[in-house]
């Protein structure tokens, strides 16, 4: 198999989820670029309620970070376009699309990335099934955000 075709491997260490989040709402406002995002329901809710990976985050930061997110959403739409999907009814590994050229799958504490054009084919059409499954639309996503900022625990 050639280099060209093979999954390439990266891996990352943990970081704080706070900072993390940060850092990638920093990264989409400083963009030129469009973006769609899909992401589970839960991940949204599990912020706001301080639960799973967001435990042990105090409420003033989360609330803080929920209304960030609501006014990034609203700020930067339409060339950020987040979705929202109801996880337990469509699943999907974290995925990353870099338009045709690659698709990156995260597999716990690494990524694959593919170059080979029909995988990153197989993952766009993956990518455009969870848009279309998704139960908020981009366009009330930041809505939908900011509702969650008001009922943050």
């Amino acid at each position: 198999m050639s280099p060209r075709n093979r999954a390439t491997r990266s891996c990352r260490t943990g970081a704080d989820p706070v900072h993390t989040l940060s850092r990638q709402i920093g990264w989409l406002s400083a963009s030129g670029s469009d973006y769609e995002i899909a992401v589970p329901l839960h991940e949204l809710t599990a912020l706001a309620q301080g639960k799973g990976y967001y435990e042990g985050v105090d409420r003033d930061t989360r609330r803080a970070r929920v209304e960030q997110m609501a006014e990034q959403c609203d700020r930067l739409y339409p060339s950020l376009r987040l979705f929202l999907f109801d996880a337990r009814r469509v699943f999907s590994s974290p995925i990353t699309v870099f338009g045709p050229l690659i698709g990156v799958i995260y597999v716990g504490n690494c990524y694959l990335a593919f170059r080979e054009s029909a995988r990153v084919k197989t993952l766009t059409q993956h990518f455009d099934w969870l848009v279309r499954e998704a139960d908020v639309d981009a366009r009330d996503a930041a809505k939908h955000i900011q509702s969650l900022a008001e009922r943050v625990d």
